[in-house]
């Protein structure tokens, strides 16, 4: 399922980033259909980065200081709701400067 999810992540991405609408209403109802299985994707682009994060690995593009942000997301952080709970089932991959 992980694998799905990554490359739903990875076309919705593409489609924004080269600004093609056409497919935003598929990939809401697919995100919606995900979100009913019980699964949440989070797309951490922009959040601040610190060594404290344990939902993300991140490669580094300077060295660590305060003030970075994650600028690129190759996957998404993905929960799953278990017994109530949310529960990490992937770590976030991502780049930090």
């Amino acid at each position: 399922m992980k694998e799905i999810l990554n490359q739903i992540f990875d076309i919705a991405q593409k489609s924004e980033k080269k600004d093609i609408d056409i497919f935003d209403r598929n990939i809401r109802r697919l995100y919606h259909e995900i979100e009913a299985l019980g699964y949440v994707l989070k797309n951490p682009i922009g959040e601040k980065y610190s060594l404290e994060r344990t939902d993300i690995e991140a490669t580094l593009m300077n060295d660590f200081h305060s003030k970075m942000k994650i600028t690129k997301v190759l996957k998404p952080i993905v929960y799953s709701t278990e017994n109530g709970q949310m529960v990490l089932v992937q770590k976030g991959v991502v780049i930090a400067e």
